[in-house]
């Protein structure tokens, strides 16, 4: 039965999968679980891939935060995203379960997790855990070749999957041990860039987020991913269970639209080998979804890594100090460490350099800089070629007078003869 339920996972949107579908096979599945969740109002995709993903207290055995040591299984909440099923820390979002006796649940569990505010930026006062790895004869279906753990660092209220890659993605080897420095960045924007229209200035304030996604919360990434379901709406009628967020009104996506789901993934993802040098074929997820912008106001954070490699012990005594104390390498470990990278953050701010009306006094400068003359003297070339002309035919035809060998001139510029008086 596991070996058929490993079909859920193709509701993951990795791309470049290449999909294992059966229509028999998906009907007849679909069959069992309707008849097995018949009294719970059908199945739920999403909450059968989180019951079957291993738990977070298996996979963070241990951890200290700020020097005290803490249960990691109350720590950590486990959530269906778009990729996988990751176990998140310190995570403030609502539950998106199609079931509201779930939702409570994982709302109530949320709720009683003790809130952490980083505040130490030393390496001996950091935020640690221990990372272990399933057995080997657990069947977990992984999307990576490797057997490396995979950290995404995402702000806590948004959608937990890096979809815009403007925070960061790590992956963590086995017996290592990585010190993950934090640098936030801060930055704001003047009213004054209000007057700005937002595709211009590549950015949304609250107010206009909120508007544009009619709902209380807006990030890039949030855009991002009810633009995607949008775009499965449009395609398949439905969404994929994992997917679903804070979108409402949409159809949940079951097995048998699985056939429909992969044929929208290689229209949104684009599975060329060489699409940049294909004119006209890249298809890249954010340039679909060209309306979705980063805030003007915010904190964007940038992460690096410093990997060491862990002593392993070959005997049954294992690790004898420290967070590892007491553990075997029976199974694959890996130790993490966040904390600030310095005292200090940096703020940007973004200010209105320039209205069109000192653009317009700036251009008019260096035309002057460069021509010797300045926006005025194109009004004076218009009145000389146009007005001057209107005038002299004006007075030519008035006096009826036309003197020969005289040259074409303006009368405001013909010398004036004083005569002398007897």
């Amino acid at each position: 039965m596991a070996e058929h339920l490993l079909v859920l996972a193709q509701f993951y949107l990795n791309p470049l999968e290449t999909p294992r579908l059966d229509v028999a096979h998906l009907q007849r599945l679909h069959w069992l679980l309707t008849s097995y969740h018949g009294d719970t109002g059908g199945y739920s995709v999403r909450d059968i891939l989180r019951q079957l993903s291993p738990d977070c207290g298996d996979l963070i055995i241990r951890g200290i935060v700020y020097g005290s040591k803490v249960n990691t299984s109350q720590m950590f909440v486990k959530r269906p995203t778009s990729s996988n099923v990751c176990c998140i820390f310190n995570y403030r979002r609502p539950s998106y379960s199609r079931f509201a006796r779930i939702r409570e649940e994982d709302n109530a569990e949320m709720r009683a997790q003790p809130k952490v505010v980083f505040e130490s930026n030393s390496i001996l006062n950091s935020v640690q855990f221990v990372l272990q790895d399933t057995p080997e004869n657990d069947r977990t279906n992984t999307f990576m070749t490797n057997n490396a753990f995979q950290l995404k660092i995402f702000p806590q209220d948004d959608y937990a999957t890096v979809q815009s890659t403007t925070l960061g993605e790590i992956l963590v080897d086995h017996y290592t041990i990585v010190e993950i420095p934090i640098q936030p960045t801060f930055f704001s924007s003047i009213e004054g860039v209000r007057n700005v229209p937002p595709q211009a200035r590549r950015c949304y304030f609250p107010e206009e987020g909120r508007k544009l996604l009619n709902q209380t919360y807006y990030s890039m990434d949030e855009c991002l991913l009810l633009c995607r379901s949008q775009s499965m709406m449009n395609h398949c009628g439905c969404v994929s269970p994992p997917m679903i967020g804070s979108s409402t009104n949409v159809t949940y996506c079951s097995l048998p639209d699985l056939p429909c789901l992969s044929k929208w993934k290689s229209i949104w993802y684009g599975y060329d080998e060489y699409p940049y040098l294909q004119e006209g074929k890249d298809q890249m997820a954010q340039r679909q979804c060209n309306h979705c912008l980063p805030t003007c106001n915010g904190v964007s954070f940038s992460i690096t890594s410093n990997v060491a490699p862990m002593r392993r012990i070959y005997n049954d005594t294992g690790y004898l100090m420290g967070l590892l104390k007491g553990l075997t390498n029976e199974r694959p470990l890996a130790v993490i460490k966040f904390f600030f990278k310095l005292r200090f953050a940096q703020a940007t701010k973004s200010e209105l350099v320039s209205t069109w009306v000192v653009l317009l006094n700036r251009f008019g400068g260096i035309l002057s800089l460069m021509y010797g003359f300045s926006i005025v003297s194109y009004i004076e070339i218009f009145y000389y070629l146009t007005g001057k002309w209107f005038v002299y035919i004006y007075r030519s035809c008035s006096k009826r007078t036309v003197r020969a060998g005289n040259s074409l001139y303006w009368d405001e510029l013909r010398p004036t003869r004083f005569r002398a008086p007897n």
